[in-house]
Parts: structure tokens; sequence; C-alpha cells
């Protein structure tokens, strides 16, 4: 077993951070969105992009070039 770091990034417009913040906890607890995720193995430090909504063998992809959104 090993140790990740998981994140989701989400880009919303509202019109003040706590009406994104809300946005985004919304669409967490809708059954039928569809979310993808970055997911670092700590001791790698191997990035990769996640993407629940496709078939286990596709969901999986190792990114190169990640840049978050927020720096």
């Amino acid at each position: 077993m090993g140790n990740y770091r998981v994140i989701l990034e989400v880009e919303v417009d509202a019109n003040t951070p706590m009406g994104a913040a809300i946005n985004v906890q919304d669409r967490l607890q809708d059954p039928n969105a569809d979310w993808q995720y970055y997911v670092q193995h700590s001791k790698s430090q191997r990035i990769y992009s996640v993407d629940l909504g496709q078939q286990e063998e596709d969901a999986v992809q190792e990114i190169d070039n990640y840049i978050p959104l927020i720096n």
C-alpha cells in the first residue's frame, strides 16, 4: 500500500468565494456528477489523472506536466 495525495480542481462561476464553495459542495453531492481527480504518489511524486466515469483500463493516465489551477 502506498500514500497518495488526491486533488480535485473545479472552476465555477459564483458571486463570492462562499458561493463558489457552496456550488462545488452541491456538485460533489450529486450522484450523477462525473469527476476527474489528480492523484500523486507521495514517494515517486508521479501524478495521474483518474476519471471515475471511464472504464478501469482507461480511467488512469500518467500526467507529465501537471499545472495546478492555484499556484
